[in-house]
């Protein structure tokens, strides 16, 4: 485009569509002037959007992704004729981007059902849907923490447009094509517990985001956790304290967004007795205190009895779901209008005004939180838990029946 305008191919008429500087271009261009698709369209759009440029001009099949950008024209184009024409007559109606809204009415129907039997494991995600906790849970292969873990997608509500927009630009940062049948959809990302540090946390000569990142606004499951070489383990602790990836390099440093609702699962010791004991302390040293301490919500599973699986085949799962969906949507909304953020990010002052404890209480949870020797970050998450559980049953104040059932989540402290 540069050399046609250069040598006069593409006019400067009124009629025009200005300059061909003041468009930004993207497609791959074959011999016969036809352009394919490239990936990062989305992220192109932005750009243009940054720097105040006239708008778009990609391939056809990129257009979509690039109107995710609100109030940016685009223009998606077959050939290079069109481009010429446009530029130099312009024939050819750009699109406005408006991505569309995400609204609770439009969500799809849950596509995981209700885990019938594990009543304590249920509440506990339905906590950790409410209030963005972390959430560790221990139990026998095949008692349902896989399912659980992925029923989260559908407890959270659908993604905002700015949102959308933040997760189609990870993926664009990663090469990813764009996920827009599904665009409202939480993602959810599952990597494997061989993966490296650098394919959790990214990496690369050009750094490239990782599975953290890609399951930004989302979920990220962490399955047999205790398998995770230590090495990758301790990557985790920054982006779950911080929010983000900070990667640096020779040519400089680069932050990918990391705001994810972290689950992790592992098995639980078989034996009994102190070799169970031992076991089992081994178990948590492996995952270490200082991750330990980033999951706010310690459950454990027990083996699904056959009876609670006959008994929960009634028609109502769905409705069930439905119900969830809608008290777990509505205590998030009652943190956002009080707090203005999700109640996993609450700290020092905003914590405590945000729960009002009666002096007594807060003197019982000092009095429990020492004798059990829970960490003064266990302390504030288990006034977190317990600010999301009052928000879960709609109540406004914190009592102690909330206090103590937070303190309940704290189960692999005590180990």
């Amino acid at each position: 485009v540069a050399i046609l305008a250069a040598s006069g191919a593409i006019s400067r008429a009124d009629n025009g569509a200005g300059p061909a500087g003041e468009w930004y271009l993207a497609g791959e261009l074959a011999l016969d002037g036809s352009l394919a698709p490239v990936r990062g369209a989305t992220a192109l759009a932005r750009a243009a959007l940054d720097a105040d440029a006239a708008g778009v001009i990609v391939a056809e099949e990129c257009a979509e992704a690039c109107c995710l950008i609100p109030d940016v024209p685009v223009l998606g184009v077959r050939h290079l004729r069109d481009v010429v024409s446009f530029l130099s007559d312009g024939i050819g109606t750009p699109r406005i981007g408006r991505p569309g809204r995400s609204t609770s009415s439009a969500r799809a129907p849950s596509r995981y059902p209700l885990i019938h039997g594990q009543g304590v494991a249920m509440r506990g995600a339905q906590l950790a849907a409410a209030g963005r906790h972390n959430l560790l849970m221990s139990g026998p292969p095949g008692s349902g923490k896989t399912m659980l873990a992925r029923s989260l997608t559908d407890m959270l509500p659908p993604l905002a447009p700015q949102e959308v927009i933040d997760v189609q630009l990870v993926r664009a940062a990663a090469g990813l094509e764009p996920r827009l049948e599904r665009r409202h959809e939480r993602p959810f990302r599952t990597p494997h517990h061989t993966a490296s540090a650098a394919a959790l946390v990214g990496g690369g000569t050009v750094p490239r985001p990782g599975e953290i990142s890609l399951a930004h606004r989302g979920v990220l499951f962490l399955d047999e956790l205790t398998h995770f070489r230590p090495s990758v383990i301790d990557a985790l602790r920054e982006p779950l304290q911080e929010g983000e990836i900070t990667i640096a390099r020779a040519g400089g440093v680069v932050r990918f967004p990391a705001e994810v609702l972290v689950v992790a699962a592992f098995n639980p010791n078989r034996r009994s007795g102190s070799h169970a004991a031992r076991s089992s302390r081994r178990t948590l040293e492996r995952i270490g205190a200082p991750l330990l301490d980033r999951f706010d919500l310690h459950v454990e599973m027990s083996p699904t009895r056959m009876a609670s699986i006959v008994a929960g085949t009634a028609p109502c799962e769905s409705r069930s779901m439905d119900r969830i969906r809608s008290r777990v949507e509505a205590a998030f909304d009652r943190s956002i209008v009080r707090q203005g953020v999700a109640n996993a990010l609450l700290h020092g002052e905003g914590l405590t005004k945000a729960l009002d404890l009666d002096p007594r209480d807060l003197r019982w949870l000092a009095k429990t939180v020492d004798e059990l020797g829970l960490s003064f970050r266990a302390f504030d998450m288990v006034r977190r838990i317990a600010r999301t559980i009052a928000d879960l049953e709609g109540e406004d104040r914190v009592g102690r029946s909330h206090l103590e059932e937070a303190v309940s989540y704290r189960r692999f402290d005590r180990e």
